[in-house]
C-alpha cells in the first residue's frame, strides 16, 4: 500500500501517529519516506493535546535545549520578557506553521521552557503577554531563585 498525502489526510491524528511510529521501527525500509510525507503534511498526530511523542514536540524539545534555546531563553528572562519570546523565533524559524496554538502546540512550548528554566535555577514569577507578532499569546515570566 502506497501512503500519498490525500491518504494521510483521510486518517485520523492517531492513525497517522500510529503510522508514524511504525515508519520509524522500519526506517532503513520505507519508513524514512513515510516519516517525511507526515511530518512535511503538518497534520497533526493527535486530536487532543500534542503528544510527548509527536514529531513536532520532540524537535521543540532539541530547540529549547539547544546552547541557542538556553541562551534566547536567559537573555529574554534578563531582558523581563518571557523566556518563550526568547525561544519562539527559533522554533518559529525551524518548524514554520507547524507550530501554532490550535494542536496545543504553543501550550507545550512554554512547558518545555518551563522544565528549562527551573532547570536553569528560575522559578515562575508570573505570567505576560507575548511580543506582538508571537505565536503564543502569553507566557511564563521567570526569576532567579534565591540561593
Amino acid at each position: 500500500m502506497t501512503i500519498t498525502i490525500e491518504r494521510l489526510q483521510k486518517m485520523t491524528p492517531e492513525q497517522r501517529a500510529t503510522l508514524h511510529e511504525n515508519a520509524r521501527k522500519r526506517i532503513d525500509n520505507g519508513g524514512r519516506e513515510i516519516i517525511e510525507l507526515i511530518e512535511s503534511s503538518g497534520l497533526p498526530l493527535s486530536s487532543g493535546g500534542m503528544r510527548l511523542s509527536d514529531p513536532v514536540y520532540q524537535r521543540m524539545e532539541e530547540i529549547v535545549w539547544s546552547s541557542e534555546g538556553k541562551n534566547a531563553a536567559v537573555a529574554a528572562t534578563a531582558a523581563g520578557l518571557p523566556a518563550l519570546a526568547g525561544v519562539e523565533p527559533l522554533i518559529v524559524a525551524d518548524l514554520g506553521d507547524r507550530y501554532h496554538p490550535h494542536n496545543d502546540g504553543t501550550k507545550s512550548a512554554g512547558g518545555i521552557v518551563g522544565e528549562l528554566m527551573r532547570f536553569l535555577g528560575h522559578e515562575l514569577a508570573g505570567h505576560e503577554d507575548m511580543p506582538v507578532g508571537s505565536v503564543a499569546k502569553t507566557a511564563a515570566l521567570w526569576k532567579s531563585r534565591k540561593r
